[in-house]
């Protein structure tokens, strides 16, 4: 599990947001992440427990506090998310592989073989010229220059 930082984006169990304390809070034991939902209807204060205040909200009652789990999902960052999606593993030059064609009601087996050269195709993103990256999490930029260097397209 990635370590988090202070303003980095995440998904708890479906929903988005952003830290904005990582530490102890008084009268409770442990580590607590404190969060901003991007729906503030999901929050239950705006950063302040027990009159002390550990960050700030945008929103009244956007705020939250939460433990690190398995279920805080750490965002990625463009380029992360853009090969994740876009590039598969290579299974070997000889191998065969049973692929389903169409839908379920009309779905067909078949046995395709190196399918590697088709996903060495897919994995030079410099072809690719539209993307989407709804549900990748992406969350923050690479380095200045890298994506157009990745991504000419």
């Amino acid at each position: 599990m990635r370590s988090l930082k202070v303003g980095d984006r995440i998904s708890y169990q479906g929903n988005l947001a952003t830290v904005k304390f990582i530490g102890a809070v008084e009268k409770s034991t442990g580590t607590w992440l404190g969060i901003e939902w991007d729906d503030p209807s999901r929050g239950k204060h705006d950063g302040v427990k027990d009159g002390k205040r550990y960050f700030d909200c945008r929103f009244p009652n956007a705020g939250s506090f939460i433990r690190q789990s398995v279920n805080v999902l750490c965002g990625v960052s463009f380029l992360e998310g853009l090969s994740s999606k876009y590039i598969e593993a290579f299974h070997g030059a000889n191998t065969q592989e049973k692929v389903i064609l169409g839908s379920s009601n009309g779905a067909i087996e078949v046995e395709a073989v190196n399918l590697d050269k088709i996903r060495g195709k897919f994995s030079d993103l410099g072809r690719l010229r539209e993307v989407s990256l709804e549900n990748e999490l992406i969350a923050r930029v690479d380095p200045p220059g890298m994506i157009r260097h990745t991504c000419p397209s």
